[in-house]
């Protein structure tokens, strides 16, 4: 508790009356919230997605989006206000509802380059510097080594994939890429650096006019040589590219304000090609993903068969992770979710309840996936039920949202957005029993869990590429005015679209039989579910 209030009084004496400040949930590489930031230290709250500000007075204010409002309200502290931002709604948006224009905001140095330009739109911004001794990223394991992805699975090496980047931005000199994802893609390197990440932090930088590459990362390899590419140290950047007069190009979507301000002469890449090119997986990369995901089914398999009355939300997490690493996994491609009953209404529950035992009747919703030798991440989710006799509400919504998932499969569209629009066709009419869709239909999978493009949502203006690897998950989450009973499903598998934008799946588990009603499916959605279960059967 000291150390909280010696955090807080360090922010505090940066304000004055009427000044608020933006904490620190992102690391500056992985762009992605972590344990140890000062969000996470000063309102407990463990979610990928949030943010929090704190006034002179010491009161912070917490905006979660619709995946966190269950989960935020059981893990913050009580003195920490909740901001339940609607769907759609961004964390600009509901900063402008909440603050006056023109406030004074302190933002932390290292805030993405977008987010300070959207930010200064509205507020007056100043920048500060965190202290090092609050600021631990506790999810970094400075001990894991780099490892080269085999090329059986990454078939092209750096110098392929350089001088097919070189080809395409024939214009341009000099780039940086700050982007973890297109590193990893161009590379082949990988390590387990950060949890639930293959990743690891660097930067790099791109002379083609000189064939100079210099990958800047934590600890230089001693074991791994990579033809034309150089390794330095991160500390050794700053130095470097201030020695650099000539121009550079940059995607200002992946900078942050710190590295912005020490390039000297910088051009902004209209047309940046890698995002769409590192999406795009090569045949091999795509049989190792299908061999990923049937060993993370084989490990839900496995899980299922242990499950039985009186275990917790805890020991199913541990039940399930060992299997996870017995068929092969280096580690979980994200924190595992898993909750019994009402908390399956909770979209990302991970705050795992020892006292929240399995029973009959019971239904469970996992969220999961994992790492292998590539690299490549795998994410499923299945709803289960323990029993043998659920309530007509549980096959109602459960069926619904296997409509939803068969209707987006099938498909043969291309657009993210109206993907996202079909499936939210479906269970729109479930809003009246209290039911909703609280989420995008789905993300692009790669060297992370979340990897972009395609994202499929409502605002999306994505459309989806062959051989691009992404989810489709349609949800249901609410507690039912009818039958007066809280609780969740969600159905996800992770797929990919050939040349004719037929889908095929990554993902083979079977869906949960005892929770379908088939009466609810026409014939076409029948044989679909038949093929489906019969499929994985003769799999195993």
């Amino acid at each position: 508790m000291s150390n909280l209030k010696e955090q807080i009084k360090f922010y505090t004496n940066l304000l004055k009356d009427d000044e608020i400040l933006l904490l620190k949930s992102k690391d500056s590489y992985f762009k992605s919230h972590y344990i140890g930031s000062p969000l996470n230290v000063l309102t407990n709250f463990s979610g990928t997605e949030g943010e929090a500000i704190i006034d002179k007075t010491g009161k912070i204010t917490i905006f979660v989006d619709t995946r966190y409002h269950i989960l935020v309200e059981k893990q913050v502290f009580k003195d920490v206000s909740i901001y339940k931002m609607e769907l759609g709604e961004t964390f600009f948006d509901a900063f402008k509802k909440k603050y006056k224009k023109n406030t004074i905001m302190h933002v932390p140095s290292d805030i993405s380059l977008n987010e300070y330009w959207k930010l200064d739109k509205y507020f007056d911004l100043r920048k500060y510097t965190p202290e090092n001794k609050f600021v631990k990223n506790l999810d970094l394991d400075k001990k894991a080594k780099l490892f080269l992805v085999d090329l059986n699975i990454e078939k092209n090496d750096f110098n392929y994939k350089i001088q097919k980047l070189k080809k395409i931005n024939k214009n341009i000199q000099r780039m940086l890429v700050f982007n973890l994802d297109e590193i990893s893609y161009l590379t082949n390197l990988r390590s387990y650096q950060m949890k639930y990440s293959s990743n690891f932090r660097s930067i790099l930088y791109l002379d083609f006019s000189l064939d100079n590459y210099v990958l800047f990362l934590d600890k230089i390899p001693k074991d791994i040589q990579i033809d034309s590419l150089k390794f330095m140290k991160l500390k050794e950047f700053s130095g470097f590219i201030q020695s650099v007069n000539s121009e550079i190009s940059i995607n200002i979507d992946e900078i942050s304000l710190e590295h912005f301000l020490i390039i000297k002469k910088i051009k902004e890449l209209k047309h940046n090609n890698l995002p769409l090119i590192s999406s795009i997986k090569p045949k091999s990369v795509i049989e190792h993903m299908i061999f990923a995901s049937k060993r993370t089914d084989l490990a839900i398999y496995n899980f299922k068969e242990q499950l039985k009355e009186g275990l917790s939300e805890f020991d199913l997490v541990e039940i399930f992770e060992n299997e996870l690493i017995k068929q092969g996994a280096k580690m979980p491609s994200f924190k595992t979710i898993l909750a019994i009953d009402e908390n399956t209404a909770s979209i990302h529950y991970s705050s795992y309840d020892k006292n929240k035992l399995l029973k009959q009747e019971s239904l469970i919703l996992l969220d999961c996936g994992g790492y292998y030798e590539g690299g490549y991440a795998t994410d499923i989710t299945r709803t289960f039920y323990f029993g043998s006799n659920p309530k007509p509400i549980y096959k109602t919504i459960y069926t619904n949202v296997l409509k939803a998932f068969i209707a987006c499969y099938i498909s043969e569209e291309n657009n993210a957005k109206k993907l996202d629009l079909m499936a939210r066709e479906v269970l729109k009419p479930f809003e009246d029993d209290g039911f909703y869709f609280n989420h995008g239909l789905g993300h692009g999978i790669g060297t992370s869990v979340h990897q972009n493009p395609p994202r499929l949502s409502m605002s999306s203006n994505d459309i989806i590429k062959p051989y691009q690897t992404h989810s489709i998950e349609p949800g249901l989450y609410g507690k039912s005015k009818s039958e007066n009973v809280e609780f969740g499903v969600r159905i996800e598998n992770c797929v990919y679209s050939d040349i004719d934008y037929k889908k095929h799946t990554l993902t083979k588990f079977p869906f949960e039989e005892v929770l379908i009603d088939y009466n609810l499916l026409n014939n076409q959605e029948k044989t679909f579910v038949i093929n489906w279960q019969q499929d994985f059967m003769k799999a195993i």
